[in-house]
């Protein structure tokens, strides 16, 4: 398909920095795009968020974090502070002025919060890695990474030298269960580098380890009726019950046995019972109806000394007459 610019139908112009194109148009999401237009067509006006969510329809919340994208270029630059605006800044501002500029601004450090879209734009153009590393993440997020996304995969590709195939691995496992997103992805691989999983190996491995627990738990929940995750506390003992590799047929008995002791789920109640039956060896349901006899002061063998009749001696119906009969 062909288009020809039709210069009649322009009308009024406001101008657009070739910058824009040139370096920012591969780092801004549309919206923040769509926000850059809006302030350049209103740039004699102060930049009111719940005006611009009204005319283009996007949320204050984007619209502050893309006022927090285009302040960190060299397009703009923040007014001068002053006890005037000082009185009328508040915590959380509804209206944040931006004057335009063609002065070139100081490019931040280094740190994960500090980093420029003018340092990421210089990182891509050196690194075609870290090009692959976004365009990766980005289809695996669906959708163009927010200015903060970006900053958190160059930091981890850049300054901390984890490989782009280590950062996918995980992203990609984020999204399997449903969290998909780099922040999350970069505090599991920040924990596992730090343990010392810095292979691609050590990854992987790490990864399967956690599915193995992921679907012990779901078993375990299933079993349990459980229709929340659980708490900490709970998973200490799942994950005990894992590493003891103790089948979960016994571990579903017994929390029919919990049940019908203590009347509800109990983990440590039924903890109780497992390591019981472990150190007696038992592995099956079968085990432990043929061979387990409940423990001696044991809460099973309480109730059943209270269900039991014992038979009254001679004398003691002898006393019982004479208290009833005292007064005949």
């Amino acid at each position: 398909m062909e288009l020809t610019v039709h210069i009649g139908g322009f009308g009024q112009m406001f101008g657009v920095p070739n910058r824009v194109v040139d370096q920012y148009l591969k780092l801004a999401t549309p919206s923040q795009l769509k926000i850059l237009l809006y302030i350049l067509r209103h740039s004699d006006q102060p930049i009111d968020t719940q005006e611009i969510a009204n005319a283009l329809s996007i949320s204050e919340e984007l619209i502050e974090e893309a006022l927090m994208f285009w302040e960190q270029t060299d397009l703009f630059q923040k007014p001068e502070f002053s006890e005037k605006t000082a009185t009328k800044k508040t915590a959380k501002s509804a209206s944040t002025t931006i004057k335009s500029s063609t002065q070139v601004a100081t490019l931040a450090g280094s740190k994960h919060g500090e980093l420029s879209p003018a340092e990421i734009a210089t990182a891509l153009e050196k690194s075609d890695d870290l090009k692959m590393l976004f365009r990766m993440s980005e289809q695996q997020m669906g959708r163009p990474l927010r200015h903060v996304e970006q900053k958190a995969l160059v930091w981890m590709h850049d300054y901390n030298n984890i490989g782009s195939d280590i950062i996918l691995t995980v992203l990609l496992y984020c999204k399997s269960i449903d969290k998909c997103s780099v922040s999350y992805a970069e505090s599991i691989v920040t924990a596992w580098w730090n343990e010392g999983i810095q292979t691609l190996a050590q990854v992987n491995e790490a990864i399967n380890e956690m599915e193995r627990r992921r679907s012990f738990t779901g078993h375990i929940r299933k079993a349990f009726e459980m229709h929340r995750n659980p708490t900490p506390k709970q998973q200490e003992f799942i994950d005990q019950w894992r590493e003891k590799n103790i089948p979960i047929e016994l571990i579903t008995y017994a929390y029919e046995k919990t049940i019908e002791g203590a009347d509800k789920l109990s983990f440590p109640y039924l903890n109780t019972i497992l390591m019981r039956w472990m150190d007696a060896g038992y592995r099956t349901r079968t085990d432990v109806d043929t061979k387990d006899r409940p423990p001696a002061g044991g809460a099973e063998s309480k109730k059943a000394i209270n269900q039991k009749k014992v038979p009254e001696s001679e004398n003691a119906q002898a006393y019982k007459s004479f208290i009833f009969n005292i007064d005949e």
